[in-house]
Parts: C-alpha cells; structure tokens; sequence
C-alpha cells in the first residue's frame, strides 16, 4: 500500500512541475483566427422589420412569416427583429400599402394584385379569367420574367420594394343561392367583390352583380345577407370561417392571386448588406414553405368545407372560358397584348395571336 501511495505522489509531482515550465498552451503560428461576421457578432445596431397582413393566424402565409420570423432573427443574431401584425389590425390592404410607402410600417404581405389598380390600372390584367392552367404554370410566371416585370414596371414604381411573390392562390366561389356548375348559375347572384375594375366586369359578364366591400368586413356582410356570396381561395376560405355563413363551395380557379411582399424602400437601404442578404434569401426560402403548405393542405380545406356543411361542386370551365371572352378582349384591347404574353410564355404556355 506505501508503494501504491508513492507512485501516485510521485506522478503528482510529475504533472505539478510540467504545468510550471508551460503557463499558456502553444499557439499554431499558421492557423489563421476564425473570421467573425456581424451577424455572428453583438449588434451594434438594431433594427425592427414590422409586417402586416390581413390573414388570421391559421393562414399559410402566416404560418410561413412566423418561420420568417424565427429564421431573420436567429441568423442576424437579434440584429432584426421582426414584429407580425396579423388580421387587419393595422387596416386593410389598402391602408397596409399605403403605410409601408409613407414609412410608418416597414413590411406587408398583401394578397393579391387587385390592391394597385386605382395607382397602375394595367395591373388589371393579371386577373383575367382562366389566365394560368394550374398552380405550376402560375408560379413559374411570377418566379420568372413576368414576375421581374410586375416587380419593375408597376410596383416598385409606387415607392415600394418587392422581396418576392408568395402565393394567395386560385380563387373560388362560395354563395348561398345555389350551386355554380355553369355561367347561367351565376345570374342574379350578389357577389362580394374587391376594389377591382375587373372582377366587376366578370361578375357582370356572367349575369351577377358585384357589390365592393372591404375584406374585414365580409363575414359580417355574408353573415347579415349584404351579399350572397364572394369568391377567395381556399385558404381564406376556411381560415376566415366562411363555410358558417356559405352554403355552396363551386371549385372555380378562375383567377390565381399572387401574395407580395412588400418593404418600404427606405428602411431597406438603411440595412447592412448582410441583413439585407438573410432577409431575401429567408423570404425566399419561406415562398416555397407557404407554397408547400397550401398545396399540402388544399385537400384538407375542401373537406373541412365539407364537414362544415358545404356542398362543394366543380364548374365546367371551358363554358367559363368561353364566357370569358369579352372580358379578355376589353383588357387586351385597353392595355395591349405584351404583358400578357410575358405573362403567358413564363408559365410555359402560348402567346396571344
């Protein structure tokens, strides 16, 4: 037992006097220290992304913004930080647009198109009727040329910037007349419209009238019989409840809404480049996760239709296409025939004659 003790004080000893002779671990001359970047770094600066939108919190794209959120924050290591005000509570789409070019809020997502018609009329034409097959060919469009264009001819010009375009989806109609299987379903219905010129010129084409109300105020005005019936796309449909104040779903698509969103310019200048970096590529990123999780879903909203009591039909579309006509002929005249076919070969489709 001594001699185990002393070989144990012994080897004490030993590690005592090496731990004299070295105060500091040796240094590798030739390896470079780690670079450090700011959104590795404290902040110096912080910086506060505010985004609204008038979807409730079920809603795809706020389930997307909500991983935006995560994803900004975490990589610019709180340098941003990003605030969601959801269901129209800072406005309508309108108000929300106008906020984000005066300053007092940096970010939106708006659902649609329709919102720019009375500042650039021509954006009337991305809601023709049955312009895009399926949602591949509709996405392909504003990923590609047409969407630069929509970017740099009609938006940004009204002092606002365009991260990308999520996705609202193919619209479809709800009422409680009857079910819609051909356009001569459609008369004499009153339908809930947007502030869009050419929603209304459908609405009429097909023997309907269109009453414009606001979109916070549609479940009260479907509620209370203002109107009959409205047309969204399924997402809004089941997020908002309309299948408690709607008796007939008809599976239309007649229209597909793109989702922008949009960054007052100035507030984007005033980020670091880097940030400016995370937070394009995670609005990037987050598109496709919105887009996934409403093609994932879209089965899963026509049956909660369903189990909510709707009667859900699909419509004979080339009989809505035929109707369609005039009003494709009214905008291709009005405004001529080059976005459109931009719109049409970046969806993989056929130019207009």
């Amino acid at each position: 037992m001594k001699r185990f003790l002393a070989i144990i004080l012994a080897a004490a000893m030993v590690f005592a006097l090496a731990a004299c002779g070295s105060s500091t671990p040796a240094q590798d001359s030739s390896a470079a220290p780690a670079a450090e970047t700011k959104a590795d770094a404290a902040p110096e600066k912080t910086y506060t992304l505010k985004i609204a939108h008038v979807n409730s919190q079920s809603h795809p794209a706020h389930l997307a913004l909500v991983k935006f959120k995560d994803m900004v924050e975490s990589q610019t290591n709180g340098g941003v930080k990003v605030d969601i005000y959801d269901s129209s509570v800072l406005g309508g789409e309108l108000e929300e647009i106008q906020q984000v070019i005066d300053g007092s809020l940096t970010a939106a997502m708006v659902m649609g198109m329709s919102n720019w018609q009375s500042m650039v009329p021509e954006t009337a034409i991305e809601e023709l009727p049955f312009m895009y097959p399926d949602v591949e060919s509709a996405r392909a469009a504003f990923d590609g040329a047409y969407g630069d264009y929509v970017k740099e001819n009609w938006i940004e010009p009204t002092g606002l910037k365009v991260l990308c375009f999520w996705e609202s989806g193919f619209r479809h109609f709800t009422n409680n007349v009857r079910p819609i299987y051909t356009p001569a379903d459609m008369a004499g219905i009153k339908f809930r419209s947007a502030q869009s010129e050419i929603r209304v010129k459908m609405f009429e084409a097909l023997g309907a009238s269109a009453t414009i109300i606001n979109f916070s105020e549609l479940y009260t005005a479907l509620q209370q019989g203002t109107v009959d019936g409205q047309e969204n796309p399924l997402s809004i449909i089941t997020a908002n409840g309309f299948y408690d104040v709607q008796k007939y779903l008809s599976l239309s698509g007649h229209f597909y809404s793109t989702a922008l969103f949009i960054v007052n310019p100035d507030f984007w200048a005033s980020l670091p480049a880097e940030y400016q970096e995370i937070i394009q590529a995670a609005s990037e990123e987050c598109r496709d996760y919105d887009r996934q999780l409403s093609s994932e879903s879209e089965a899963d909203m026509i049956q909660t239709c369903k189990d909510n009591g709707m009667e859900v039909n699909e419509i004979d579309a080339e009989a809505f296409k035929s109707a369609m006509d005039s009003v494709w002929a009214l905008y291709t005249d009005k405004y001529g025939t080059d976005a459109v076919n931009l719109a049409l070969t970046s969806s993989g489709q056929e130019p207009l004659a």
